[in-house]
């Protein structure tokens, strides 16, 4: 059985392009080679071609957001700070099928971005204690890139120490009603 991976997501960029972000509603990505190329890269159990993106079921990629903070079973947080918005999600997804959502989301907030602006964001292992890298994106103007990362340690190493930090703190504080 597979175990959930985690989610971490860090992006620069101005609150008012995020809010327009959040407020936009789903839109489905072509399969394209960047698609593709990621998608054949990964190894998994009765993989079929890449034919279609499936999309969320929330209106907005807001909603979609919120709707894992709003699920305690998650363990999502969301911080922004020093101009940089970060996302956490503890316990976010354990399979390829399931990511496609939220990495469609993550390639559309490039159309948000201006120039200067950056972002990544990745799903890996990081309760279970492994290195599987489930995807890897970094994030421009404009641009978003599906990494063929397969293993943490091709990951920045500052960047993994941030992103297994925050997450930490998200274990570290969970709320006492968590159980209910």
């Amino acid at each position: 059985m597979s175990e959930l991976s985690s989610l971490f997501v860090k992006l620069k960029i101005k609150k008012e392009n995020l809010d327009r972000f959040f407020a936009a509603p789903l839109t489905t990505p072509a399969v394209d080679k960047d698609w593709t190329s990621w998608w054949d890269s990964r190894e998994m159990y009765s993989k079929a071609p890449l034919e279609k993106i499936p999309t969320g079921f929330q209106p907005t990629n807001g909603a979609v957001f919120q709707s894992l903070l709003d699920d305690k079973q998650t363990m999502s947080e969301v911080k922004q700070e020093a101009g940089m918005y970060y996302f956490v999600s503890v316990f976010f997804s354990e399979n390829y099928y399931e990511i496609l959502p939220m990495l469609a989301i993550l390639k559309s907030i490039a159309g948000y971005m201006e120039e200067g602006d950056e972002g990544v964001a990745f799903i890996y292992d990081f309760f279970w204690g492994g290195q599987g890298v489930l995807a890897h994106m970094e994030i421009t103007a404009g641009k978003a890139v599906l990494k063929e990362t397969k293993h943490t340690s091709e990951i920045n190493k500052a960047l993994l120490t941030e992103a297994n930090e925050r997450i930490q703190h998200v274990l570290d504080n969970v709320p006492e009603d968590y159980n209910d």
